[in-house]
């Protein structure tokens, strides 16, 4: 029951994304007072529920699985407004890695040392693309879909987490996951209402010169 539970509020949080656009997202003051008083309300002790629980190991893995991809694309890549990107991935990953070592101890769980299997996939497909061609693939993956996904994994736990930690590590990362959203969809061009791409078959795909805007601050 939970587990379903679990699956409509995932769906309810991707269908507002899509719904609304990313704009959502967006800090805001109703947002921002609604979670803080819920978590003011809160004991400091009180226990984990599911969701906080997959938070913490979705959040993990991802961060695991993003740090890696934007090795690769430091490694790979020539373009150095991919690097830039890249860079500020990994800081961002690096930073909710340190948050969830700080939390992990008072809760009792123990993090993944691994990243989920889509990451490695994706550095499979990636891995055998170059040039202009990887540019485009890791801005798609690592940037849009990345992070279309983490948008969901922190307002799901916004929204409906009960740690106040984690909560507050949530709001504080939805800000972060916006701009980064921005930058990778200007990047690509990506709409609401196209299909998230996939790579499969990219190294056969025609290529078209990249050119990422910087997001302002």
């Amino acid at each position: 029951m939970m587990k379903r539970n679990l699956t409509i509020i995932t769906l309810f949080i991707v269908g507002l994304l899509f719904t609304w656009g990313f704009s959502m997202l967006q800090p805001h003051d109703g947002f921002v007072v609604a979670q803080t008083n819920r978590t003011n309300q809160m004991n400091q002790t009180s226990q984990m529920n599911e969701i906080d629980q997959m938070f913490m190991k979705e959040a993990s893995q991802a961060g695991l699985g993003n740090i890696m991809l934007g090795e690769l694309a430091l490694k790979k890549s020539n373009n150095a407004q991919v690097k830039a990107f890249a860079n500020a991935e990994i800081q961002e990953q690096q930073q909710v890695k340190s948050n969830l070592m700080r939390i992990a101890p008072q809760t009792g769980a123990a993090l993944p040392t691994t990243p989920a299997p889509k990451f490695q996939a994706a550095m499979n497909r990636l891995s055998q693309l170059d040039g202009e061609q990887f540019d485009q693939a890791y801005m798609s993956e690592g940037g849009v879909n990345a992070h279309l996904e983490n948008a969901a994994l922190f307002q799901r736990e916004a929204a409906f987490g009960q740690n106040p930690d984690l909560i507050s590590l949530a709001n504080g990362g939805l800000p972060i996951i916006r701009q980064h959203f921005n930058t990778a969809s200007a990047a690509t061009d990506y709409q609401f209402a196209q299909v998230s791409q996939t790579f499969n078959n990219q190294a056969n795909a025609p290529t078209r010169q990249i050119n990422i805007r910087p997001v302002p601050q």
